[in-house]
């Protein structure tokens, strides 16, 4: 397990995809490894693959989980179907999404993810795809930045804020953002900090369309009676979620639809507390 890490809610994630000895399990986001490495634990006899768009952390999951049940690679979720087609496996049974970042991401200064560390202004997970978010933000308009942190962080100080960042001119670190923010938001900036950065990697690295391609196409690779855990962490994705399992031809919410952290985890790891663990059935 990555160090600093603990992932959310395992007993519940375990016990929801393990009730069916699944023959084939998908971690399609599997980051440092927590998750892939209890479902490996779990589910000996199962088989797991795990999806990661960070090619650093694909390396390191290589090189922790070889001899073992679980088959890595480094591509984005939204590519399950031609990898599963590819290898020749057959359809998932259980399925896991952890769409937050992992802590050995939050705090690796170099990918600019966080405004508590000092680093480059990149927040890519693959940073040899794409512009970073300098770039981004110096080749938008005013008015885009502003719909974007309004959109993606729903921050209701999204016009000042992308005013001054335009004022400002080029930023090329996390600190040079994070003191943008500070100048123009009254009272503690914590909460408008989290909103904007969030907003700005959602842009970046195109989660939203990413998430709804994966909703999309997840009938495809799935058989009847597969159970689907996915870990949110802000409304917008949450809602994407709801409104799939709710209202699709192929999938249906579970019973009960949610579950959210302990008060007991939310105390040992703070980064669990805006978490939410979303349960579908494939039909």
């Amino acid at each position: 397990m990555e160090r600093g890490h603990l992932p959310i809610m395992p007993q519940e994630i375990i016990e929801y995809l393990s009730v069916s000895s699944p023959e084939l399990v998908v971690d399609g986001t599997a980051g440092g490894g927590g998750h892939t490495s209890l479902l490996s634990e779990a589910l000996p006899g199962s088989q797991i693959m795990a999806f990661e768009r960070d090619p650093s952390a694909t390396e390191q999951l290589s090189l922790k989980f070889t001899g073992t049940n679980v088959s890595v690679f480094n591509s984005s979720y939204t590519e399950i179907p031609s990898v599963i087609a590819k290898k020749g496996y057959q359809q998932a049974s259980a399925a896991l999404f952890d769409l937050g970042l992992s802590s050995i991401q939050l705090d690796s200064p170099e990918r600019g993810f966080s405004h508590r560390t000092t680093g480059p202004l990149d927040m890519r997970f693959d940073r040899s795809q794409g512009r970073p978010a300098s770039e981004v933000l110096r080749m938008m308009t005013e008015k885009q930045i502003a719909d974007m942190i309004y959109r993606y962080g729903e921050e209701g100080r999204s016009r000042v804020i992308a005013r001054a960042i335009k004022q400002k001119g080029q930023l090329n670190t996390t600190d040079d953002l994070a003191d943008v923010v500070r100048s123009v938001v009254k009272g503690n900036p914590v909460k408008p900090l989290a909103r904007v950065f969030q907003a700005l990697r959602i842009f970046v690295n195109d989660e939203l369309d990413h998430l709804e391609k994966l909703l999309s196409e997840m009938h495809m690779w799935t058989v009847s009676g597969c159970r689907i855990a996915i870990l949110t962490f802000h409304s917008l994705e949450d809602r994407m979620i709801k409104l799939h399992f709710r209202d699709s031809e192929y999938f249906q919410q579970f019973d009960p639809p949610w579950q959210l952290p302990s008060q007991t985890e939310k105390k040992e790891n703070p980064r669990s507390r805006s978490s939410r663990l979303r349960l579908g059935v494939r039909l």
